[in-house]
């Protein structure tokens, strides 16, 4: 029963960040992709010279995270503790 709550509340989340993100000036150019996905049109950049690659990292419970890579080549996803708190968590691969 919580892996329901889990993506009823992940959902609403998603919809509200569209709506606002849709609502203000600054929109982001997304494409569509076979499966319904929206997919960035152009790589977002931050002030740590973070790229978007264009992959996805699902975690054990489901949870899909876009994947970004830091300017030194590591590969890692954004997640959001509990309290709200956002943290990097670094990829390792075999």
């Amino acid at each position: 029963m919580k892996k329901n709550y889990t993506n009823t509340a992940l959902a609403i989340i998603f919809t509200l960040i569209a709506v606002f993100s849709f609502a203000s000036g600054n929109a982001q150019t997304v494409k569509q992709d076979a499966k319904g996905n929206y997919i960035a049109v152009k790589s977002v950049h931050d002030s740590t010279g973070a790229k978007q690659t264009g992959k996805t990292y699902t975690d054990a419970k489901g949870i899909v995270y876009p994947v970004m890579i830091s300017k030194n080549g590591k590969l890692f996803v954004t997640r959001i503790s509990k309290t709200g708190n956002k943290y990097n968590q670094y990829l390792k691969l075999n």
